[in-house]
């Protein structure tokens, strides 16, 4: 694909901007606090922003994740490395498992680039902190209405939908 052609294959606008959603069922032996979880969140938005402009990207348009666990909600998300990243949110005791669901947001680059950079971030920054990527299945757009349901109606919606039909079994795989 020609980078400086806005409407190569694989980008849905005139704009040239692609996207990916992912979601997945993290899991770490060690209880995972506040600190750790917001601090691996963030890198992961870094290292996805990171591995799009190595990709050829223009523009990181947003790259953001949503991580629910049965003690509270995290969100990150950053708009290019050269900005950072930022998370909110609490969580009211350490957790083993939690489940994020992470959209890139991409201009320059195909949805085929963007789906690789997204995952390799994903499990990258997973092995460098000891959390294995049970499972995970490509999803849709989301944003924080998403997540309006209970904790615990959420946390069941995300089992079924990651055991619905074609869901990985990513580590075991490898």
């Amino acid at each position: 694909m020609d980078s400086n052609n806005p409407n190569g294959p694989g980008c849905y606008t005139q704009h040239g901007v692609s996207g990916y959603g992912v979601a997945a069922k993290l899991s770490r032996k060690e209880p995972m606090n506040e600190v750790f979880v917001k601090g691996m969140a963030e890198k992961m938005m870094l290292t996805i922003a990171d591995k799009c402009m190595e990709l050829g990207a223009r523009c990181i348009g947003h790259i953001k994740c949503h991580l629910r666990t049965e003690a509270g909600t995290i969100k990150a998300d950053t708009i290019g490395t050269a900005h950072g990243s930022y998370s909110t949110g609490t969580l009211t005791e350490p957790v083993k498992d939690l489940y994020i669901a992470i959209n890139s947001i991409i201009q320059g680059i195909p949805e085929d680039a963007v789906k690789a950079a997204t995952l390799e971030g994903m499990h990258e920054m997973a092995d460098q902190r000891g959390i294995s990527v049970v499972k995970e299945k490509e999803h849709t757009y989301f944003d924080e209405f998403d997540f309006v349901a209970s904790k615990k109606d959420y946390i069941k919606q995300l089992e079924e939908q990651l055991t619905a039909g074609d869901n990985q079994d990513s580590d075991q795989e490898k």
